[in-house]
């Protein structure tokens, strides 16, 4: 027994030998060697078995390289749209079906944290563009801020509340309260995003009264990684009356961020914008 134990140990260890060989030299080199190759594929093998749970920023790419470039799209086609942090949750969990690039939770995880980090724009890509004209002249400010903390706040009106569903991450209906409601979508690219309650640090005022608390703060997307989180932020009123509306976010131990509107908003047809958001 003995004997067979040691003889089923040489022979796994030459296996391994042989593969290894094999693996070196079927290997593509690329910029660091076949060592370095075989190394990060062996990483690879390990985090898509959730054996092990970091990347290397390297091995990262490799990862979306060889699920997103190499297998469904030229290089150009990924990387020239850039794309909110939640539309690219969308789109890699409509790309890895089976049908398609077939991923894992834990592969489709990883290449979303890497499309995230090089190829996030701040506003969203799947309303047309005379809706985003719009967007961006009446109702959608942005201030960037310091410390690496970017913030992008959008008034919506109940007239506008059929954009509701193209800008926000949840899949449910989201029931608005009576009063101002913003979208606000806070994003890092270095650091983390920290745990604020923005309805204790926001403030809104019309041309015409005294400064009110926010009343509601409700997160509704997170990224996991503290970089990106989206949510609603709602005041006791609407500010109909007023001539413009302004609202202040104190910061804590960071410049306080104001954001300014003109009133009214004028009405705008969304009727075009009625398509799937994952199919952009």
């Amino acid at each position: 027994m003995k004997q067979l134990t040691i003889s089923l140990g040489i022979f796994l260890v030459v296996i391994g030998l042989i593969s290894l060989v094999g693996m070196l030299v079927i290997a593509e080199p690329g910029q660091e060697g076949r060592l370095q190759a075989v190394a990060t594929a062996s990483k690879l093998f390990l985090y898509r078995h959730a054996i092990v749970n970091t990347l290397s920023e390297q091995e990262a790419k490799q990862l979306y390289q060889s699920a997103c470039t190499r297998k469904c799209h030229s290089k150009d086609v990924v990387e020239s749209s850039p794309r909110t942090a939640v539309e690219w949750e969308w789109i890699v969990a409509r790309m890895g079906i089976a049908e398609r690039a077939d991923l894992n939770s834990q592969k489709a995880q990883g290449i979303t944290a890497y499309l995230q980090r090089h190829f996030l724009s701040n506003v969203p890509t799947i309303l047309p563009e005379q809706t985003m004209a719009f967007l961006r002249r009446y109702l959608w400010k942005s201030d960037f801020g310091e410390d690496d903390i970017y913030f992008d706040l959008i008034y919506i009106p109940p007239v506008h509340s059929a954009l509701i569903p193209y800008l926000v991450a949840a899949d449910t209906d989201l029931q608005r309260d009576q009063g101002a409601l913003f979208i606000l979508y806070i994003n890092t690219h270095q650091g983390i995003v920290p745990p604020w309650d923005m309805a204790d640090i926001a403030t809104i005022r019309g041309s015409d009264g005294d400064a009110l608390q926010a009343t509601n703060w409700q997160v509704i997307y997170d990224d996991g990684q503290l970089h990106h989180r989206q949510g609603l932020l709602s005041f006791p009123v609407s500010g109909a009356q007023s001539r413009a509306i302004d609202v202040e976010i104190d910061l804590p131990g960071m410049k306080s961020r104001y954001f300014h509107w003109d009133l009214p908003i004028p009405d705008f047809d969304h009727s075009d914008t009625l398509e799937a958001k994952t199919d952009a």
